[in-house]
């Protein structure tokens, strides 16, 4: 059997190489054409705000990669799966508000509570909460997601806590159905977006083939 592909915990050095990844699979995401139509502004738009997600998963513990950084998982564990208003600050929350410009970040703040509620109103106790996951164009179809949710997978077994997720496009429910998570609830943003809301229970066997 081969071993599997070795999974890292990234820390700030690694926010280049992350940071390129999550904006090279982010870019085209329908989150980010909302929030930016014009495509020659949509990259620094996209790493901006990918850029603040990996600071803000950084300080929280929870960001994996893989040997190369061709994947990578923003993630916060149980029990900093709640982001306090200064936690935010301190990962450049207000830079990013401004970088953003008005316009947007007054769209991602009316977004923030509706994924709030749903993400409480389905896993109200701790858990772990997959908020980024990108995995570099060229290397999608290789099972990277599934080795880059790994050690989330096996902490939140260990400790018997659920896993949460929302996705924008539909398309991408059944990718995570393979990885084991089940579709919990779907709903209409106010921004004019819909989310599909996923959860994965402690102790999925993982009997699908690694093609995601």
């Amino acid at each position: 059997m081969n071993d599997p592909l070795p999974v890292d915990r990234l820390t700030h050095a690694d926010e280049g190489a992350a940071v390129a990844t999550l904006v090279s699979a982010f870019v085209n995401y329908p989150l980010f054409t909302a929030l930016c139509p014009d495509p020659g502004l949509r990259p620094r738009i996209t790493d901006a705000f990918c850029r603040f997600m990996f600071r803000l998963s950084l300080d929280r513990g929870g960001v994996f990669g893989t040997a190369d950084r061709s994947a990578v998982a923003c993630c916060w564990p149980p029990g900093r799966e709640w982001p306090s208003f200064w936690s935010q600050v301190r990962a450049g929350g207000l830079r990013f508000l401004w970088e953003m410009g008005w316009h947007r970040s007054r769209t991602i703040l009316r977004m923030e509570p509706e994924l709030d509620a749903a993400r409480r109103q389905h896993v109200p106790d701790p858990h772990w909460y997959v908020l980024f996951l990108g995995v570099r164009p060229e290397s999608q179809g290789k099972g990277l997601s599934r080795v880059v949710l790994r050690p989330v997978f096996e902490a939140a077994d260990q400790s018997r806590v659920p896993v949460y997720l929302e996705t924008v496009p539909e398309a991408n429910v059944a990718i995570y159905q393979k990885l084991g998570f089940t579709l919990r609830g779907h709903r209409q943003l106010s921004v004019g977006l819909a989310s599909w809301e996923m959860v994965r229970e402690p102790g999925v066997p993982r009997h699908d083939p690694p093609d995601v």
